[in-house]
Protein backbone atom coordinates (compact mmCIF):
# COMPACT_ATOMS: atom_id res chain seq x y z
CA UNK A 1 0.00 0.00 0.00
CA UNK A 2 3.04 2.29 0.26
CA UNK A 3 4.69 3.98 -2.70
CA UNK A 4 6.52 2.12 -5.43
CA UNK A 5 9.81 2.59 -3.59
CA UNK A 6 8.37 0.99 -0.45
CA UNK A 7 8.50 4.17 1.64
CA UNK A 8 5.58 4.59 4.07
CA UNK A 9 3.18 7.33 3.06
CA UNK A 10 1.47 9.63 5.57
CA UNK A 11 -1.71 11.31 4.35
CA UNK A 12 -2.09 14.28 6.67
CA UNK A 13 -3.66 17.68 7.12
CA UNK A 14 -1.30 20.49 8.12
CA UNK A 15 -3.69 22.08 10.62
CA UNK A 16 -4.72 18.73 12.13
CA UNK A 17 -3.58 18.14 15.70
CA UNK A 18 -3.96 14.40 15.17
CA UNK A 19 -1.67 14.55 12.15
CA UNK A 20 0.83 16.38 14.36
CA UNK A 21 0.59 13.63 17.00
CA UNK A 22 1.51 11.04 14.37
CA UNK A 23 4.31 13.15 12.92
CA UNK A 24 5.76 13.68 16.40
CA UNK A 25 6.13 9.94 16.98
CA UNK A 26 7.48 9.31 13.48
CA UNK A 27 10.04 12.09 13.77
CA UNK A 28 11.16 11.00 17.22
CA UNK A 29 11.85 7.51 15.91
CA UNK A 30 13.57 8.84 12.76
CA UNK A 31 11.17 6.86 10.58
CA UNK A 32 11.55 7.53 6.88
CA UNK A 33 8.23 8.45 5.29
CA UNK A 34 6.73 10.72 2.69
CA UNK A 35 3.86 13.13 3.22
CA UNK A 36 0.81 13.50 1.00
CA UNK A 37 -1.14 16.67 1.88
CA UNK A 38 -4.84 16.12 2.43
CA UNK A 39 -7.55 18.57 1.39
CA UNK A 40 -10.95 17.96 3.00
CA UNK A 41 -13.86 17.50 0.61
CA UNK A 42 -11.96 16.68 -2.58
CA UNK A 43 -9.23 14.75 -0.79
CA UNK A 44 -11.76 12.65 1.06
CA UNK A 45 -13.15 11.14 -2.14
CA UNK A 46 -9.67 10.29 -3.38
CA UNK A 47 -8.73 8.73 -0.04
CA UNK A 48 -11.96 6.73 0.10
CA UNK A 49 -11.22 5.46 -3.39
CA UNK A 50 -7.73 4.33 -2.35
CA UNK A 51 -9.10 2.61 0.75
CA UNK A 52 -12.28 1.41 -0.93
CA UNK A 53 -14.11 2.64 2.16
CA UNK A 54 -17.50 4.25 1.56
CA UNK A 55 -19.45 4.03 4.81
CA UNK A 56 -17.65 4.97 8.02
CA UNK A 57 -16.42 8.42 8.91
CA UNK A 58 -12.97 8.92 7.43
CA UNK A 59 -10.35 11.08 9.11
CA UNK A 60 -6.65 11.78 8.75
CA UNK A 61 -3.90 10.97 9.40
CA UNK A 62 -3.81 7.72 7.48
CA UNK A 63 -0.56 5.87 6.88
CA UNK A 64 0.07 3.39 4.08
CA UNK A 65 2.86 1.00 5.08
CA UNK A 66 4.80 -1.50 2.94
CA UNK A 67 4.10 -4.59 5.06
CA UNK A 68 1.60 -3.72 7.78
CA UNK A 69 -1.29 -2.43 5.72
CA UNK A 70 -3.12 0.81 6.39
CA UNK A 71 -3.05 2.57 9.76
CA UNK A 72 -6.16 4.66 10.34
CA UNK A 73 -5.47 6.55 13.59
CA UNK A 74 -2.63 8.70 14.93
CA UNK A 75 -2.44 6.41 17.97
CA UNK A 76 -1.96 3.35 15.74
CA UNK A 77 0.66 5.19 13.67
CA UNK A 78 2.58 6.08 16.82
CA UNK A 79 2.50 2.45 18.01
CA UNK A 80 3.73 1.35 14.58
CA UNK A 81 6.57 3.88 14.80
CA UNK A 82 7.51 2.40 18.18
CA UNK A 83 7.96 -0.99 16.51
CA UNK A 84 9.91 0.38 13.53
CA UNK A 85 12.24 2.86 15.18
CA UNK A 86 15.43 3.83 13.35
CA UNK A 87 16.72 5.80 16.34
CA UNK A 88 19.49 3.96 18.23
CA UNK A 89 18.86 5.75 21.53
CA UNK A 90 15.06 5.70 21.34
CA UNK A 91 12.91 4.89 24.34
CA UNK A 92 9.62 3.08 23.93
CA UNK A 93 6.79 5.58 23.62
CA UNK A 94 4.41 2.85 24.82
CA UNK A 95 6.42 1.31 27.67
CA UNK A 96 5.50 -2.21 28.73
CA UNK A 97 3.04 -2.21 31.60
CA UNK A 98 2.21 1.48 31.08
CA UNK A 99 0.03 1.19 27.99
CA UNK A 100 -3.18 1.95 29.89
CA UNK A 101 -1.71 5.16 31.34
CA UNK A 102 -0.52 6.29 27.93
CA UNK A 103 -3.91 5.53 26.39
CA UNK A 104 -5.66 7.45 29.17
CA UNK A 105 -3.55 10.58 28.60
CA UNK A 106 -4.17 10.32 24.86
CA UNK A 107 -7.93 10.25 25.45
CA UNK A 108 -7.63 13.24 27.78
CA UNK A 109 -5.70 15.17 25.17
CA UNK A 110 -8.50 14.47 22.69
CA UNK A 111 -10.98 16.16 25.05
CA UNK A 112 -8.95 19.36 24.68
CA UNK A 113 -8.38 18.92 20.96
CA UNK A 114 -12.07 18.33 20.18
CA UNK A 115 -12.80 21.68 21.78
CA UNK A 116 -9.94 23.35 19.91
CA UNK A 117 -11.00 21.98 16.54
CA UNK A 118 -14.60 23.11 17.01
CA UNK A 119 -13.46 26.59 18.07
CA UNK A 120 -11.09 26.86 15.09
CA UNK A 121 -13.81 25.93 12.61
CA UNK A 122 -16.28 28.39 14.12
CA UNK A 123 -13.67 31.16 14.08
CA UNK A 124 -12.97 30.52 10.40
CA UNK A 125 -16.64 30.62 9.51
CA UNK A 126 -16.98 33.93 11.36
CA UNK A 127 -13.97 35.56 9.66
CA UNK A 128 -13.92 35.70 5.82
CA UNK A 129 -10.43 37.24 5.86
CA UNK A 130 -9.07 34.27 7.82
CA UNK A 131 -10.85 31.87 5.48
CA UNK A 132 -9.19 33.61 2.55
CA UNK A 133 -5.80 32.94 4.16
CA UNK A 134 -6.60 29.21 4.25
CA UNK A 135 -7.05 28.90 0.49
CA UNK A 136 -4.16 26.72 -0.80
CA UNK A 137 -1.72 28.65 -3.03
CA UNK A 138 -2.54 26.36 -5.95
CA UNK A 139 -6.22 27.42 -5.77
CA UNK A 140 -5.87 31.16 -5.16
CA UNK A 141 -6.42 31.85 -8.83
CA UNK A 142 -10.06 30.96 -8.13
CA UNK A 143 -10.53 34.26 -6.26
CA UNK A 144 -13.92 34.41 -4.49
CA UNK A 145 -14.61 30.81 -5.50
CA UNK A 146 -11.61 29.76 -3.41
CA UNK A 147 -13.14 31.40 -0.34
CA UNK A 148 -16.46 29.71 -1.13
CA UNK A 149 -14.62 26.40 -1.30
CA UNK A 150 -12.99 26.92 2.10
CA UNK A 151 -16.36 27.92 3.54
CA UNK A 152 -17.85 24.66 2.28
CA UNK A 153 -14.94 22.73 3.78
CA UNK A 154 -15.30 24.44 7.16
CA UNK A 155 -19.02 23.73 7.24
CA UNK A 156 -18.35 20.13 6.30
CA UNK A 157 -15.86 19.79 9.16
CA UNK A 158 -18.31 21.37 11.61
CA UNK A 159 -21.00 18.87 10.65
CA UNK A 160 -18.65 15.91 10.44
CA UNK A 161 -17.26 16.39 13.94
CA UNK A 162 -20.36 17.70 15.67
CA UNK A 163 -20.56 14.64 17.95
CA UNK A 164 -16.96 15.05 19.11
CA UNK A 165 -17.48 18.76 19.71
CA UNK A 166 -20.53 18.11 21.91
CA UNK A 167 -18.69 15.42 23.86
CA UNK A 168 -16.37 17.95 25.50
CA UNK A 169 -16.58 21.27 27.31
CA UNK A 170 -14.31 24.08 28.40
CA UNK A 171 -14.46 22.71 31.96
CA UNK A 172 -13.27 19.29 30.77
CA UNK A 173 -10.41 20.85 28.82
CA UNK A 174 -9.28 22.89 31.83
CA UNK A 175 -9.51 19.79 34.03
CA UNK A 176 -7.20 17.89 31.67
CA UNK A 177 -4.65 20.70 31.51
CA UNK A 178 -4.64 21.13 35.28
CA UNK A 179 -4.27 17.39 35.79
CA UNK A 180 -1.28 17.34 33.43
CA UNK A 181 0.19 20.36 35.18
CA UNK A 182 -0.18 18.70 38.60
CA UNK A 183 1.28 15.43 37.32
CA UNK A 184 4.35 17.16 35.92
CA UNK A 185 4.90 19.03 39.18
CA UNK A 186 4.64 15.89 41.31
CA UNK A 187 7.72 14.25 42.85
CA UNK A 188 9.14 11.40 40.81
CA UNK A 189 8.27 12.82 37.39
CA UNK A 190 11.84 13.90 36.62
CA UNK A 191 13.51 11.25 34.51
CA UNK A 192 17.15 10.33 33.98
CA UNK A 193 17.23 12.95 31.22
CA UNK A 194 16.47 15.67 33.77
CA UNK A 195 13.07 16.37 32.19
CA UNK A 196 9.57 15.97 33.58
CA UNK A 197 7.34 13.30 32.07
CA UNK A 198 3.78 12.14 32.57
CA UNK A 199 4.31 8.36 32.65
CA UNK A 200 7.03 6.36 34.33
CA UNK A 201 9.57 9.17 34.59
CA UNK A 202 10.50 8.85 30.90
CA UNK A 203 9.40 10.20 27.54
CA UNK A 204 6.26 8.51 26.22
CA UNK A 205 3.49 9.12 23.75
CA UNK A 206 1.50 10.56 26.66
CA UNK A 207 3.89 13.53 26.68
CA UNK A 208 3.51 14.00 22.94
CA UNK A 209 -0.29 13.83 23.02
CA UNK A 210 -0.63 16.33 25.86
CA UNK A 211 2.03 18.63 24.36
CA UNK A 212 0.01 18.84 21.15
CA UNK A 213 -3.14 19.59 23.16
CA UNK A 214 -1.44 22.54 24.89
CA UNK A 215 -1.81 24.33 21.54
CA UNK A 216 -5.28 25.27 22.74
CA UNK A 217 -3.61 27.57 25.26
CA UNK A 218 -0.89 28.80 22.93
CA UNK A 219 -0.59 27.56 19.31
CA UNK A 220 2.80 26.37 18.16
CA UNK A 221 3.03 28.31 14.91
CA UNK A 222 6.07 28.13 12.60
CA UNK A 223 8.11 26.07 12.04
CA UNK A 224 5.65 23.43 13.23
CA UNK A 225 2.74 24.80 11.20
CA UNK A 226 2.39 27.10 8.20
CA UNK A 227 1.45 30.20 10.20
CA UNK A 228 1.07 31.42 13.73
CA UNK A 229 -2.49 31.33 15.00
CA UNK A 230 -3.90 33.42 17.82
CA UNK A 231 -4.78 31.54 21.02
CA UNK A 232 -8.37 30.47 21.50
CA UNK A 233 -10.09 33.46 23.05
CA UNK A 234 -11.64 31.15 25.65
CA UNK A 235 -8.15 30.36 26.98
CA UNK A 236 -6.82 33.92 27.10
CA UNK A 237 -7.70 34.31 30.82
CA UNK A 238 -5.62 31.18 31.55
CA UNK A 239 -2.39 32.14 29.79
CA UNK A 240 -0.56 32.89 33.03
CA UNK A 241 -1.92 29.85 34.86
CA UNK A 242 -0.60 27.47 32.21
CA UNK A 243 2.65 29.30 31.39
CA UNK A 244 4.74 26.45 32.83
CA UNK A 245 2.80 23.90 30.77
CA UNK A 246 3.45 25.91 27.60
CA UNK A 247 7.17 26.14 28.48
CA UNK A 248 7.27 22.35 29.00
CA UNK A 249 5.56 21.84 25.64
CA UNK A 250 7.99 24.16 23.85
CA UNK A 251 11.01 22.39 25.34
CA UNK A 252 9.62 18.99 24.36
CA UNK A 253 9.10 20.05 20.75
CA UNK A 254 12.49 21.75 20.55
CA UNK A 255 14.28 18.58 21.67
CA UNK A 256 12.25 15.81 20.06
CA UNK A 257 10.66 17.34 16.95
CA UNK A 258 13.51 18.36 14.62
CA UNK A 259 12.51 20.48 11.64
CA UNK A 260 15.81 20.90 9.84
CA UNK A 261 16.10 17.81 7.65
CA UNK A 262 14.90 16.38 4.39
CA UNK A 263 11.18 15.91 3.73
CA UNK A 264 11.72 12.42 2.37
CA UNK A 265 12.95 11.27 5.78
CA UNK A 266 9.92 12.74 7.49
CA UNK A 267 11.95 15.45 9.22
CA UNK A 268 11.14 18.54 7.22
CA UNK A 269 9.11 21.64 8.02
CA UNK A 270 6.43 20.53 5.62
CA UNK A 271 6.15 16.87 6.50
Amino acid sequence: MAGKDGIPELVSLNVSAWSLKARFALKYHHVTYRTTPYLPLFGEFKLRLRLWEWRRKLTVPVMFTPKDGVLMQSYDIAQWADRHSARPDAVRLFPEGKEAEVSSWNAKSDAVLFLGRAALVESLLADPAELRQQVPPSLRWLGPLGVALMTAIARRLRDKYRAEATSTTMDKALEVLREAQAALRAPGTVGADGERHLVGGALSYADMAVAVAVAAVKPLGPPYSNKARPPMKEFLPYQEEFADLVAWRDALFAKYFPVDSDRRTGKSKSS
